[in-house]
């Protein structure tokens, strides 16, 4: 790749030029995505269309970062399997499909993909070929969602996907909330003065009007300081770089729920069931599996509420106020399974519901896209996420902050703070968080454990007793961690790639590759936690020595 140098000293340089070569250094392409519909969702443009082809534009015109993604169209439904060869717009790319379809002369379809998003209506039931196909793909780390809406709609293509069944409630066994009835999810919120008031019905066609529902975020990552203060952030898939946690959702007057580890009364679900295994046709295994110590399992990100009639008058008549879970995501990375995230409804992600949204004014639809795009990324293959980690901080050599900051003089303190300053700006601090401890899990597994369970809370714990002091006073600070980790990683490729110097990191750039990079960072990260561990040791001498006479 040859470089203009012309202006040397410019900020962000020839980006697109800066993009195309840290891609070929590095291997970085799209993820690959997989939208699978039943027949009845359209793919059609139109803001009242009952589909997601806004969602499907919105993931091919968009970039997270340096990260991109390409999504292509299946039909699952009873028709002879056939390829399109060029479609139009977003279109289907398959139809006839199913989840053991192969190409004539190839593999199956499904191993194009680094990812399958489906959404189930009314279509054909998928079966145990088909669903030993799947497990088989999301085992070797394929990332999946998958959501319906309410009563059974999406039981046929979902309902037995592993993981996905018991992650969200599919069949009326399971106690899916139905489309009427006091029992049902009903989220659509009063727009009109009479309708707050409670004098005019909040009718139904509110759904697609510029006023989402409020959700409730469940904290993710939990950190007390010393007295009051508490910082609380919501999971990655629900944090906004530059608004903050992303607390609105379409309403939609009948959804669906997902399952949460204690049981719902407001809806009549009881908690999860994490013991089933499967068998597919000798494809075999454990939905919730244990490696090596370790069982991730599911974990409720957000959680909605609906608003009680009487005193407001919705359409489909009185309903008491209920609180239920919204949105489930389990992380199989922790053991070299792929990711699966489920939804209560499609209707957070249609034209019908969003195209009032994205037209009215504020920040509601900022939110609500980060949402559909961070999902993309959170589920995208634990080696894409780590390339494109790679990436962007090979890139903050070339733009601003770094480009000015970066140099060998500075302390692996500063240089951390600059670099995390620059992520959070593109990322947000969840993200941050996340790319990090996906570094330690490979590098300290156990120590990147003990930081799960001191502040990332992911399932209620029994108190302990006695209690332990809360904040923990003498535990390290998780920002602090971050910084030195990531001051590591700069000081690291400072020292033995880029001198600091534009010029000469232009043409380091030309020789680094992905190996290469990956143990610099590697070897950044044990230097940076290293001199983190001895700071923090001599702080506790320190500690010790203040109070050596009152003890």
């Amino acid at each position: 790749m040859d470089f203009n140098l012309e202006n040397s000293n410019a900020v962000d340089f020839a980006r697109r030029e800066l993009n195309e070569a840290i891609t070929k250094r590095f291997l970085f392409r799209h993820s690959r995505i997989l939208v699978v519909v039943d027949s009845g969702i359209s793919l059609s443009p139109g803001a009242n269309q009952f589909g997601i082809e806004r969602v499907i534009r919105l993931l091919r015109e968009t970039t997270v970062g340096l990260w991109h993604f390409h999504a292509d169209v299946a039909i699952h439904n009873s028709a002879p399997f056939s390829i399109v060869a060029n479609p139009g717009g977003t279109d289907a790319k398959y139809v006839g499909f199913r989840f053991d379809s192969v190409v004539p002369g190839s593999a199956q379809v499904i191993d194009r993909y680094d990812q399958i998003w489906c959404f189930g209506a009314t279509g054909p039931v998928t079966d145990d070929a088909e669903l030993a196909s799947l497990a088989k793909w999301m085992n070797d780390g394929g990332g999946l969602f998958a959501t319906g809406d309410h009563s059974t709609l999406g039981e046929g293509l979902c309902s037995r996907i592993p993981r996905i069944g018991t992650m969200r409630a599919w069949s009326n066994v399971q106690g899916v909330p139905p489309a009427n009835g006091e029992t049902r999810i009903d989220t659509n919120r009063p727009f009109t003065a009479d309708e707050i008031a409670g004098t005019e019905i909040i009718e139904f066609t509110r759904q697609g009007d510029p006023l989402p529902q409020n959700i409730d975020w469940v904290p993710w990552y939990t950190h007390r300081h010393f007295p009051w203060t508490i910082h609380r952030r919501p999971h990655p898939v629900l944090c906004h770089p530059e608004l903050g946690p992303i607390d609105v959702m379409p309403d939609h007057p009948h959804e669906g729920v997902v399952f949460d580890h204690r049981a719902q009364p407001d809806v009549g679900l009881a908690a999860i069931t994490l013991g089933n295994s499967y068998n597919f046709n000798g494809v075999t295994g454990e939905e919730y599996p244990t490696v090596g110590g370790i069982r991730p399992l599911p974990l409720v990100i957000a959680r909605g509420r609906t608003l009680a009639d009487p005193p407001l008058q919705h359409e489909k008549r009185e309903s008491p106020a209920k609180r239920f879970s919204m949105i489930s995501v389990y992380d199989g990375h922790r053991i070299g399974l792929g990711r699966v995230a489920t939804d209560s409804t499609w209707h957070h992600w249609m034209n019908i519901n969003i195209t009032q949204l994205e037209g009215a004014a504020g920040p509601n639809w900022e939110k609500i896209k980060r949402y559909y795009l961070n999902l993309a990324l959170w589920l995208a293959p634990a080696s894409h996420i780590s390339i494109g980690f790679t990436s962007t901080i090979v890139e903050s050599f070339f733009a601003y902050p770094g480009i000015e900051e970066y140099a060998t003089n500075r302390s692996r303190f500063d240089l951390g703070l600059t670099l995390r300053n620059h992520l959070l700006q593109h990322l947000g601090p969840c993200w941050v968080t996340l790319f990090i401890l996906d570094r330690l899990k490979v590098q300290y597994p156990k120590f990147h454990d003990r930081f799960l369970e001191e502040y990332l809370r992911e399932i209620p714990r029994k108190p302990e007793f006695p209690p332990k002091p809360n904040p923990c006073l003498s535990c390290p600070s998780p920002e602090g961690i971050e910084v030195m980790v990531l001051g590591g990683i700069v000081d690291s490729l400072l020292r033995n790639v880029f001198d600091g110097t534009f010029e000469n990191s232009v043409g380091a750039l030309e020789k680094l590759d992905q190996k290469s990079a990956d143990e610099l960072i590697r070897r950044g990260v044990s230097e940076g936690l290293s001199e983190y561990a001895s700071l923090h040791a001599e702080e506790l001498d320190r500690s010790r020595s203040f109070f050596e006479d009152v003890r």
